[in-house]
């Protein structure tokens, strides 16, 4: 039936469907083609307001000590607060097997980590937070010679480029849980960790050297986390081959940022540093900042701080 109804119905809903259309390809481009953050970098010392009376008390705490233990506080805190290029160096002579490095997913620290963590750094595998799928979009999209692309709300481009150009035979695998291992693992307690596990050790190459970047949580040693779990299920020579590290920016956290204006005001050196071990820390730091000694300290052997 040719009427003119007809057409005007017809008119209208190619220019709905045109609409569509349209629509699909702009969130598809938005999707595929994301842009980074483009808000303003915050510069102020504090950035944390609730946490900085942590600083002050310790200040305080920290004048009514004796001289000489105020000399051999920051003697210990030298001796512990390690620049990063230094540790670095001493973990690419060391016989690490298992490094599980526990992040927040900001652009910052992507940043940070393929500037000057990962060309540094000589090792065989890096592992991710993507299930084999997702890491094989990502790859695919590195090769095309893509700037930018976010895991996990941060770009991780600059980072494979960087491990594969410091390390050309480097292996990347993506040990996410997959949807039907959640299926499987349905009920039992922290299943998605339980997987990743499991997903870690049928990559594992014993001898090789592994980092794994994952969120914090995933490499605090806490029971049922991933690391916890590596630890139970690993030999007891290759425990001694394991280490857990937490990386933060100095504004990343509040605790974090307390404890670094804490060091600044009683003259430690102004860099990005490493505290390799953090049972190490003189015990006055593990008591003045409990949120630190909580949340960081207690969980992980070693602590990474970049500066702004």
């Amino acid at each position: 039936m040719d009427s003119p109804l007809v057409r005007v119905i017809l008119a209208t809903l190619g220019g709905y469907v045109l609409i569509l259309f349209f629509l699909f390809v702009y969130d598809w481009i938005l999707e595929e083609y994301p842009g980074p953050p483009s808000g303003p970098v915050e510069l102020e010392r504090i950035q944390h307001p609730l946490h900085h009376q942590t600083a002050v008390n310790a200040l305080g705490l920290f004048k009514q000590l004796p001289e000489p233990e105020k000399a051999a506080m920051r003697q210990c805190l030298t001796s512990n607060l390690v620049p990063l290029e230094q540790w670095l160096a001493r973990l690419g002579q060391s016989n690490f097997q298992i490094l599980c490095m526990g992040e927040l997913h900001e652009e910052s620290t992507r940043s940070f980590l393929s500037k000057k963590f990962f060309p540094a750094l000589s090792f065989d595998v890096l592992m991710l937070e993507a299930t084999p799928g997702e890491l094989k979009g990502l790859i695919k999209r590195m090769e095309a010679g893509r700037d930018y692309f976010p895991l996990l709300d941060a770009d991780i481009m600059n980072i494979l480029r960087t491990v594969r150009g410091r390390n050309p035979d480097i292996r990347i695998s993506g040990i996410e849980q997959t949807d039907t291992q959640a299926e499987n693992h349905h009920g039992s307690l922290n299943p998605r960790d339980r997987s990743i596990a499991q997903n870690f050790w049928s990559t594992f190459e014993a001898g090789s050297r592994h980092i794994v970047l994952f969120g914090a949580l995933h490499c605090a040693n806490e029971p049922d986390w991933l690391f916890h779990n590596l630890c139970e299920q690993a030999s007891s020579a290759l425990k001694n081959e394991m280490l857990n590290v937490r990386v933060l920016g100095e504004h990343q956290n509040g605790a974090v940022e307390a404890f670094v204006y804490f060091l600044d005001e009683i003259g430690m050196k102004k860099r990005d540093f490493v505290v390799p071990d953090t049972r190490s820390l003189p015990g006055h730091i593990h008591e003045w900042f409990p949120l630190l000694n909580h949340h960081t300290l207690r969980k992980y052997r070693s602590l990474i701080v970049f500066r702004a």
